[in-house]
């Protein structure tokens, strides 16, 4: 299992500038991401407090392949198509710490995805009414092994396995 703990800033000292971290994943990884919310993009800002419940603040992970058609500019924060969302998920809230929510996918979530997608966390509060986004990036998936090739048995013309009583034969 891959783990990724982030820190993203609530409040930035440009609302233009959206921080970008770009992660490599192999196509089997599961992940557990740690995401800490903190008040402002100072070194020394403290995380903010959540209060959780029907209207609370969520965390979203969105996930969609890459180069997808932007349908405007939006200061160049990423943007995707309706329907062209690879996966999404809604972080916990952490007990333990202040301003952490937490999400994970298991697996071989990522087997069937292309190699660049791209990603991008959002919070949201007051019943999903106001968002802000924290962060986003590409993601690059790294295929291991043949991805679309099942092995297949040598076998044959009558169809009966080959079996030479395990020494290997070089031609």
């Amino acid at each position: 299992m891959t783990a990724f703990n982030i820190t993203v800033p609530y409040l930035r000292s440009s609302p233009l500038h959206v921080p970008r971290r770009d992660l490599v994943l192999s196509a089997a990884d599961s992940l557990e991401m740690t995401i800490t919310v903190v008040e402002s993009d100072d070194p020394a800002a403290t995380p903010i407090e959540l209060s959780g419940g029907i209207g609370g603040p969520t965390v979203t992970l969105f996930i969609w392949p890459w180069g997808c058609y932007r349908r405007s500019w939006d200061y160049g924060a990423p943007m995707t198509t309706p329907g062209a969302a690879l996966w999404n998920a809604t972080g916990t809230i952490s007990n333990a710490d202040a301003g952490q929510f937490s999400i994970f996918f298991p697996i071989n979530t990522m087997a069937g995805w292309p190699r660049r997608a791209e990603w991008s966390l959002q919070l949201d509060w007051n019943h999903g009414t106001q968002s802000e986004q924290l962060i986003c990036g590409y993601l690059n998936v790294n295929w291991s092994g043949n991805r679309l090739m099942t092995p297949t048995v040598i076998t044959t013309d009558g169809g009966a396995g080959i079996n030479n009583g395990g020494s290997i034969l070089v031609a």
